[in-house]
């Protein structure tokens, strides 16, 4: 097999998920046009597959979510219905003829620890900062749900149903896009870590962690004589910008703020892995009744579908004992 499947080695875990525009290009240049389609897109799909989504961060040429899904299914299903209507939507804004992701998403499974979760979230908040793009979380005019985690309320956005839009007119109806746009609301939930914490209090939290970016920034900036490029300059970028090379390096598998829960991962990962590819070598040999482990996707079989998954929104990670 040429990749490793989607698994997790835990019950209803929770993962780090970033997708890349093709070439890097920045196809996903903010706009406030752009963000309700984002905001949309991603309540569409979550109506259909319904996730909990904690925090993300939409850059130019890449975006990352923390989410959790019931199953592996659940998670494919949600990334796959988000991200095709994403890029036929940037598509059309931006005059890009061929999908905006062509490659396939990396999911890193995130520990159960608060401590790695939080982690995620502020390295989402982090983007466009550590750049030198902006000075806070605060300024970028991207999406990277500040908003939501700040007041509390769902984002709102929208979503323009084309395909409606294109049947009435080939029948010859005289309709507009507004007649097919809906308005949709997305609910950020709260970490796992903060689930039992009151509104005021998950606001603190994450008001602390806005401030500490935004000090280490400025220290940063001071050390080097720098300042930020400014909100102004992303906006100026052309959408079609690609770097010469594009940055590669290691995507981990998992994220743990210890090493003994890492290592815990690692293992776990490595005895689903065994089992998954004897099997894999079982189907292939003929064996119809091969026993592959749950929550993954056997080589063509159906999914196998967990005992233990949870459906429908709200779901919770269980936290350490």
């Amino acid at each position: 097999m040429s990749r490793i499947p989607r698994i997790w080695t835990q019950p209803n875990a929770g993962v780090d998920v970033m997708n890349r525009c093709i070439q890097g290009r920045h196809l996903l240049k903010p706009s406030r046009h752009l963000n309700s389609i984002i905001i949309g897109a991603l309540a569409k799909a979550r109506e259909k597959y319904p996730v909990d989504i904690y925090s993300g961060a939409f850059m130019s040429s890449h975006f990352h979510l923390y989410l959790q899904a019931g199953t592996v299914k659940i998670q494919s299903q949600f990334l796959a219905h988000f991200t095709r209507k994403l890029s036929i939507e940037t598509g059309i804004l931006y005059d890009w003829k061929t999908s905006t992701f062509p490659n396939r998403y990396h999911a890193a499974e995130v520990s159960q620890e608060p401590e790695a979760q939080i982690q995620r979230l502020a390295y989402h908040l982090k983007n466009g900062t550590k750049e030198g793009l902006v000075a806070s979380p605060l300024d970028w005019p991207g999406l990277n749900f500040v908003e939501a985690l700040i007041t509390g309320e769902p984002l709102k956005g929208i979503w323009i149903d084309r395909s409606g839009y294109y049947r009435a007119r080939r029948r010859g109806d005289d309709v507009t896009l507004d007649d097919f746009t809906e308005h949709l609301e997305l609910p950020i939930a709260p970490l796992p870590c903060w689930a039992h914490l009151d509104p005021g209090s998950r606001r603190d939290e994450a008001l602390a962690i806005i401030r500490n970016i935004e000090q280490e920034t400025a220290a940063k900036h001071a050390e080097q004589g720098t300042t930020p490029l400014g909100a102004e300059a992303v906006l100026a970028r052309n959408p079609h910008y690609f770097p010469a090379k594009l940055k590669k390096s290691p995507q981990p598998y998992f994220h743990a703020f210890r090493k003994k829960v890492q290592q815990q991962m690692r293992e776990s990962l490595l005895l689903i892995l065994a089992a998954y590819f004897e099997a894999a070598e079982r189907l292939k040999a003929g064996d119809r009744d091969a026993v592959f482990p749950e929550n993954t996707f056997p080589p063509g079989l159906p999914f196998v579908e967990p005992t233990w998954a949870l459906t429908g929104p709200g779901l919770k990670a269980p936290q350490p004992g």
